[in-house]
C-alpha cells in the first residue's frame, strides 16, 4: 500500500522474514517475519526502513554464513589513501569491522603496518554470531571512548558498508568521529541504490540496511554532519555501485552548503523515489504473472542463490508457490528452509535431476559467469539462466 502524508511518501510491504535464518527442512520452526516498509524523507529525499526489526532477531544463528562485499577498486582507493596529505608509513590506520580486513591487509603489503581493527568480542561485547546488526547496537559513544583509549586516535579510519546498518546514525557518525585525530580522515563506503530506484528492482530492500542513499543523498547527509568531502567517487558494478568518500573535519574551513539547484535536486530525488515505490507496486502484480507463464511453459523453476536478494525477490512479490528449490554452493545450507516460503535449499546438482529447464540467479550478478561456467552441462542440455536483477545480462523479464 502507497500513502501520502507530511512525511512523505510511504510505502508498506507487509510482514517480510528475517532473510538469514535457515531451520532445518524438518524443523516446525520458520523465519520470524515482521512489518517491512520504506518512506522517503520529504526534505532531503533520502529513502529509509520505516519500521525497524527487532536488532536481536537480525542476528545471525550460525557462524557459517558469508558476506560479500565488491572489492575490485580497493587498490586504487589505497593508492588514493596514501597520498593523502599528512599520511605516511608511521600513520595509524583503524578499522571499524571484518568488512575492512582486505583494504588493511593491501596498505600492511604496502608497508603501512600501525594498523587496528576494532575488535567485536572485547571492544563490543558481542559473541561470534553477531555481524553489522549488533555493532551498530552496541557501538555507543561510551564504547567509542575505550576504544580510543586502547587503540589511540587514527589518521585514517575505515568504514566500509557499515553506515547504512545504523539504526541512530547520527550518534554512529558521533561515535566514529571520536576515533580519529583533529586532522585525520574517514573512509566511508557504502552500496549506492541509484540502478535499484530506476528499475523499481524489489531486492534493493534489506531489513539490515536502514538508509538507501544515491550520491547526492550522501553529499548532503555529510553536510548536515557538517563533515567536509576530500574525495567522492562513484564506483560502476554490475549490480549496485559503489559510494566511497573520504571526509575530515572542517576545521577552519566553510562547508560549502550553499547550492543554488538544491531544492530542485531534491525534488529529482523525491520524484525518483516516488516513481521507484510505483515501479514495485507495477512488479509486485506484473512479474508473478511472468512467473506463472514460465512455470506452464517450462516446468519447476529454481533459484540459485540462497541470500538475501532472493529472499527480497521471493517475499516481496509473494512467489514462493512459483519456486520449487533455491540452490546454494554453501553446503551448510544444503537441507535447510529458505527463510522466504520455506522452500528447500539443495546443491547444484539438482540441475541435472527433475527435468529442470529454467533457473533464475538470484547471486550477485558478478558471480553469474562462474555459475553458468560451472553448470555447463545444464545449458548444455537445454538449461536456461536468467537473473532476477534489471539492468543486467540475461535479466528475465528481457528474455521471457
Amino acid at each position: 500500500m502507497i500513502n501520502s502524508n507530511k512525511c512523505g511518501f510511504t510505502i508498506d510491504l507487509g510482514l517480510q522474514p528475517v532473510s538469514n535464518r535457515f531451520y532445518p527442512l524438518e524443523s516446525g520452526s520458520s523465519a520470524p517475519k515482521f512489518h517491512l516498509g520504506l518512506k522517503v524523507n520529504p526534505k532531503t529525499g533520502l529513502i529509509e526502513l520505516n519500521k525497524l526489526f527487532p536488532v536481536e532477531e537480525l542476528k545471525p544463528r550460525h557462524d557459517w554464513l558469508t558476506n560479500f562485499e565488491p572489492e575490485d577498486h580497493l587498490d586504487k582507493l589505497v593508492e588514493d589513501l596514501i597520498n593523502l596529505p599528512g599520511v605516511s608509513r608511521s600513520s595509524v590506520i583503524g578499522a571499524y569491522s571484518f568488512k575492512d580486513d582486505t583494504t588493511i591487509k593491501r596498505l600492511n603489503t604496502k608497508g603501512y603496518n600501525n594498523s587496528w581493527r576494532i575488535d567485536p568480542e572485547s571492544d563490543l561485547g558481542v559473541d561470534k554470531f553477531a555481524n553489522l546488526e549488533t555493532y551498530q547496537h552496541e557501538f555507543t559513544i561510551e564504547k567509542s571512548r575505550k576504544i580510543k583509549k586502547k587503540y589511540g586516535e587514527a589518521d585514517i579510519l575505515l568504514v566500509r558498508h557499515a553506515l547504512e546498518h545504523a539504526y541512530d546514525i547520527s550518534n554512529f557518525v558521533k561515535a566514529i568521529r571520536l576515533l580519529v585525530k583533529p586532522t585525520g580522515f574517514i573512509v566511508w563506503e557504502l552500496p549506492s541504490c541509484e540502478k535499484y530506484l530506476i528499475h523499481g528492482d524489489c531486492t534493493m530492500i534489506w531489513e539490515e540496511h536502514i538508509y538507501y542513499f544515491t550520491e547526492f543523498t550522501f553529499r548532503e547527509f555529510f553536510k548536515k554532519e557538517k563533515l567536509f568531502i576530500n574525495n567522492l567517487n562513484l564506483i560502476q558494478y554490475p549490480l549496485e555501485d559503489c559510494i566511497v568518500a573520504i571526509t575530515h573535519e572542517k576545521q577552519n574551513l566553510d562547508i560549502d552548503n550553499f547550492n543554488d539547484n538544491k531544492d530542485i535536486d531534491i525534488e529529482i530525488e523525491i520524484n525518483r523515489a516516488k516513481k521507484y515505490i510505483e515501479l514495485l507496486s507495477n512488479n509486485k502484480v506484473s512479474i508473478p504473472k511472468i512467473l506463472e507463464d514460465a512455470t506452464n511453459k517450462f516446468g519447476n523453476i529454481v533459484i540459485f542463490g540462497a541470500g538475501h536478494f532472493t529472499a527480497a525477490f521471493i517475499s516481496i512479490l509473494n512467489i514462493e508457490h512459483l519456486i520449487d528449490y533455491i540452490i546454494d554452493e554453501n553446503p551448510n545450507k544444503k537441507g535447510r528452509k529458505f527463510p522466504a516460503g520455506n522452500i528447500p535449499i539443495v546443491s547444484p546438482d539438482i540441475l541435472q535431476q527433475n527435468n529442470i529447464k529454467l533457473c533464475f540467479l538470484g547471486s550477485n550478478p558478478q558471480s553469474h559467469h562462474k555459475i553458468i561456467d560451472k553448470n555447463k552441462d545444464f545449458v548444455d542440455s537445454g538449461g536456461i539462466f536468467l537473473s532476477i536483477f534489471p539492468g543486467t545480462d540475461r535479466y528475465f523479464e528481457d528474455i521471457l
